[in-house]
């Protein structure tokens, strides 16, 4: 699989983690609060998958080769895509401080998650389709087929430091995470 397939079926991923994301905003809205554990699971998966596994080969391999390779001509988009990435992690990190209260039964806790958990998705659902659409097809044409198989190694790399089952149980933890919600 080439990387521009792999990053877009990680993309995937995140889009179904998007999705229940919003059925536990939706939830919310009506009075229904999922339990803290769902909350915590999902904290897991924007950690550890989508912002230190796949946030992490973006800013780290993708967009420093380009940016390399490109010498300052779109360093505005990708520094639009960090900083996608950073607000993400600041949402996260804001659910995060209001879990134990959300817990405990404070209102304005719940309120804090479902803004961050509202902002959150929005935010990725616009970033996901900009770099499916527009970035990711700039950088096809731009990184020569020697290049990509650099990156392609450095996936690999990445991908071995956290265990060879690590997809695997991010799907794992996306299927139990739906099924909290239920």
């Amino acid at each position: 699989m080439d990387i521009w397939s792999k990053l877009m079926n990680e993309h995937h991923l995140i889009q179904q983690f998007l999705d229940v994301l919003e059925a536990a905003k939706v939830q919310m809205e009506m009075e229904k609060k999922p339990q803290g554990e769902f909350f915590r699971q999902a904290l897991e998966f924007a950690r550890l998958f989508a912002d230190k596994y796949h946030h992490f080969k973006e800013e780290y391999l993708l967009f420093s080769l380009l940016a390399m390779k490109k010498k300052g001509e779109i360093d505005g988009q990708i520094e639009a895509l960090r900083y996608s990435h950073e607000q993400g992690r600041n949402l996260i990190n804001q659910i995060a401080n209001a879990l134990n209260n959300y817990k405990n039964g404070q209102e304005v806790a719940t309120i804090t998650i479902l803004e961050n958990l509202a902002s959150y998705i929005a935010i990725l659902k616009k970033h996901l389709h900009q770099e499916d659409h527009v970035f990711f097809l700039l950088a096809a044409k731009e990184i020569l087929p020697e290049e990509q198989a650099e990156l392609q190694n450095a996936f690999q790399k990445e991908e071995m430091k956290r265990g060879e089952k690590f997809l695997e149980n991010m799907e794992n933890l996306l299927r139990e995470l739906e099924s909290i919600l239920i």
